[in-house]
């Protein structure tokens, strides 16, 4: 028998599983030790998604916050994006997110901003996470300070209408489907679409953190999206992860896309009239980086972790950015992943291509892609690093290090093979792509059997 799921800590936060790994306590005593990275009187910006359990977390965080000194900012239930962009507009030192993202329902988590709208970097991270183990506190006298929800929203609904071409999508007479599985998407969608005259078919939009399926936008969980694309006569439909900062498609005939699709479509939006670096991670398809180089932009991939896509496209003045898994990016609304960005670029590109979404994928290159998560030791993890190494000597290892990347031809093109440990899961990722999906699979099955000592 298993024990409980420990605390995950990573560079950007915790995740725990409510009850068990994830307290009160613990989130009190991450919240004075995220407290004592930030100068005395310092303007820290709350919020959370719709979990049950994020209410009273929140009550924590903010007593916590509060005999730190700190003045809180209490935006209540409100995006990921949303949140990072109040840490801009209201000039504060840094956010402090309740979320767990796209685990289920008995997860929750911290998610730690610093003063520029992007999660933690590495040195600051492990800087919070040992003053946590230490129980590090201060004290001081802080206060609370509600935000109305509409105020959040109008400025970053107005940040996203000022990048894209409005008046094109309120004219193409779109209709979408929307699954915000019952997260903070199901707020702010639905007025993101009214305002592009976008016809709207809602699913699960009920904020209740309930949620009404598996809340990862991947496509075995994309069922009630489907049918209800093809129930509205819907051009498009829209997953979103509970925190919305990820987005995944549901094309014309009910049938999910690539997750990766949702980056490739954004990346050629964008790129078609706006020239510049696009910046990804090493675990991205392909299909990414052929979309950007087709219209003559360079393409830099980074580790996996969105801190790591905003740094570099900060440092290269990137026009876009994103990760793999439906995480899309422009700097130019707010810093980090944004569902919503995401969802008004593809509204975009079918309003200005005239044709269904299965033929604007069709455009690009067909790669297929396999992916699998292994739990197993650090142990296990070099020697499956090392074997990959030894088993397939004419590949070319990616200069980048985030685990282990090999390209098999020995060229920076598919097919490829990428294992790296999770930053969110206590277990190792396998991704591997190509032209065949037999080379894929085949590819994966390699990996998997290092790691488990086969």
């Amino acid at each position: 028998m298993t024990g409980p799921a420990p605390l995950i800590v990573s560079v950007s936060g915790i995740r725990g599983i409510v009850g068990q790994s994830l307290t009160h306590d613990t989130v009190r005593r991450f919240a004075h030790a995220f407290a004592a990275e930030l100068p005395m009187n310092a303007r820290i910006v709350l919020a959370r998604d719709t979990r049950p359990s994020g209410e009273e977390f929140a009550v924590a965080a903010a007593e916590a916050l509060c005999a730190a000194g700190c003045h809180v900012f209490d935006l209540g239930v409100c995006a990921t994006p949303a949140a990072k962009l109040m840490v801009l507009e209201l000039k504060a030192q840094a956010a402090l997110i309740l979320t767990a993202s796209h685990n289920p329902e008995q997860w929750n988590g911290l998610k730690l901003v610093r003063g520029d709208g992007i999660f933690l970097d590495a040195a600051t991270g492990r800087r919070v996470e040992a003053a946590y183990h230490r129980s590090q506190r201060r004290t001081g006298d802080g206060q609370v300070e509600t935000v109305p929800r509409d105020d959040v929203e109008t400025r970053l609904l107005q940040r996203i209408l000022d990048v894209v071409d409005a008046d094109v999508i309120r004219n193409a007479g779109l209709r979408a489907a929307v699954d915000p599985c019952n997260g903070t998407g199901g707020l702010f969608v639905p007025r993101l679409l009214q305002a592009l005259g976008v016809d709207m078919h809602l699913i699960h939009g009920e904020p209740h953190g309930r949620f009404a399926h598996e809340p990862e936008p991947v496509p075995e969980n994309l069922i009630d999206l489907g049918r209800a694309v093809v129930d509205g006569d819907c051009h498009v439909g829209f997953a979103v992860d509970p925190d919305a900062d990820r987005v995944a498609l549901v094309g014309e005939t009910g049938l999910p896309m690539g997750e990766d699709l949702t980056l490739a479509l954004a990346v050629q939006a964008v790129t078609e009239s706006r020239q510049g670096p696009v910046v990804t991670t090493l675990s991205t398809s392909q299909v990414v980086s052929d979309a950007a180089l087709r219209n003559g932009c360079p393409v830099t991939l980074t580790p996996v972790g969105e801190v790591h896509v905003v740094d570099a496209m900060v440092t290269e003045g990137a026009v876009i950015g994103g990760e793999g898994n439906g995480g899309v990016i422009l700097l130019d609304v707010d810093p980090g992943r944004d569902a919503a960005v995401g969802i008004a670029l593809i509204l975009q590109a079918l309003a200005r291509g005239g044709q269904p979404l299965s033929a604007l994928a069709g455009k690009l290159p067909q790669y297929v892609i396999e992916k699998r998560k292994v739990s197993c030791s650090k142990q296990d993890l070099q020697r499956a690093l090392d074997g990959l190494v030894v088993r397939y000597p004419e590949a070319l290892q990616h200069p980048v290090q985030d685990g282990v990347k090999l390209y098999m031809d020995g060229v920076l093109r598919c097919p490829w093979i990428h294992l790296r440990p999770s930053n969110t899961e206590p277990v190792v990722r396998i991704i591997a792509e190509s032209g065949h999906g037999e080379e894929a699979v085949e590819l994966c099955d390699v990996a998997e059997g290092f790691l488990r000592g086969e």
